[in-house]
């Protein structure tokens, strides 16, 4: 096996150090699960299909390795973080009936998008709520939530940053999620709501049955419509009347 030496200027190893805690493994190990993800993107790139899946498979149980340390199981442990769980009730959203403020984004992020199902989820300790759903199949559009063992959603609220999936069926970590054999979730773009006191909430997601490659005008508009979702929620949270 061999060894090498990385150097990070300090601040970027403070951030790699804060991140490596936060997920309950050393920063080595962080470098190196990052590493691999890269490197299977970069087979992918040139067509290396056995190189990309191997390298694919390595990352995968890295992340279920981290994930079965969790006490909840599969879930990521920020769904459970006590102070988020309480941001999220504060918003006065869970259980809430539809709202046409609501309804008007997922119906633009789906029409924009040229998608044909968008959601606002919001990721419970348990399950996810869909204040607002458009383009999904019963059971699902009456139930308005699912448990999280079919949410996508709560990776993206782990991640803190835009999820973006081309095939779920094939991705290293969300390709074992009931959402792809239950909800015929393939193509996927979620930007998680993230309050200015740093509480992920949920997102605002747009889902396509097949595979797709989503295009960087597209992330910039989901991300456009997510900031006024975000906006929607703190003006509930804040006491004021919805938009």
């Amino acid at each position: 096996m061999r060894a090498t030496t990385v150097r990070f200027a300090d601040d970027l190893w403070v951030l790699l150090e804060a991140e490596a805690a936060a997920q309950g493994i050393s920063a080595a190990q962080f470098v190196r699960d990052a590493s691999m993800i890269r490197l299977g993107a970069l087979s992918a790139q040139r067509g290396d299909a056995h190189a990309s899946l191997t390298l694919e498979d390595l990352a995968a149980r890295a992340v279920a390795r981290r994930r079965a340390r969790d006490a909840g199981g599969a879930s990521p442990a920020v769904v459970r973080d006590s102070a988020r769980l309480e941001a999220l009730r504060s918003a006065r959203l869970l259980d809430t009936a539809a709202e046409a403020g609501y309804d008007r984004l997922t119906r633009l992020a789906m029409n924009l998008l040229n998608a044909p199902v968008a959601q606002i989820s919001l990721i419970d300790e348990d399950r996810q709520f869909f204040k607002s759903a458009q383009g999904m199949e019963e059971p699902w559009a009456s139930a308005r939530e699912t448990p999280l063992s079919h949410s996508i959603c709560q990776h993206a609220v782990d991640a803190r940053v835009p999820l973006v999936i081309e095939d779920a069926r094939i991705h290293p970590i969300v390709r074992d999620n009931l959402a792809v054999r239950d909800l015929d979730v393939v193509a996927y773009a979620g930007i998680p709501l993230i309050t200015a006191a740093g509480h992920a909430l949920g997102t605002l997601c747009v889902i396509d049955h097949k595979p797709r490659a989503w295009t960087a005008e597209q992330i910039e508009t989901l991300k456009t419509l997510a900031a006024a979702v975000l906006a929607q929620i703190e003006l509930r949270a804040a006491g004021g009347p919805s938009i």
